[in-house]
């Protein structure tokens, strides 16, 4: 298959995927098993199991990508869902905060905010 054909089925592939997903992990006796979910309700009872963190980021991973019907030969181009960090998080939702803030000026011409003093995120 040649370049452009190859990038066209990759981001096809891609789009299918839910930028992220929510995974909700307990340790049993035969190891680690994970339940994958999405807040749009895309996967809500996904399953897989694993001896160890490692192979489970593995597993959820084969996991989303089974779900969503991406052949073996197309995974390894369309990414890789890793954990995101806490630190991730609190500077998107900051992010969020201050889009809010510049609708409500676009819409009203105006915006009230109380900041906070938090610790460094950088």
């Amino acid at each position: 298959m040649r370049g452009m054909e190859l990038d066209k089925l990759t981001r096809g592939y891609r789009a299918r995927l839910p930028e992220r997903v929510a995974v909700h992990i307990e340790s049993t006796d035969d190891g680690l098993w994970a339940k994958i979910s999405t807040p749009d309700g895309k996967i809500s009872d996904c399953y897989t199991q694993a001896n160890s963190s490692a192979e489970l980021l593995l597993m959820i991973n084969d996991a989303v990508l089974t779900y969503f019907e991406i052949p073996e030969n197309g995974r390894k181009d369309v990414g890789f869902y890793v954990p995101l960090s806490e630190q991730h998080v609190r500077i998107e939702e900051m992010f969020n905060q201050f889009v809010s803030m510049e609708k409500e000026i676009d819409q009203r011409g105006s915006s009230e905010a109380t900041l906070t003093l938090q610790d460094s995120v950088c």
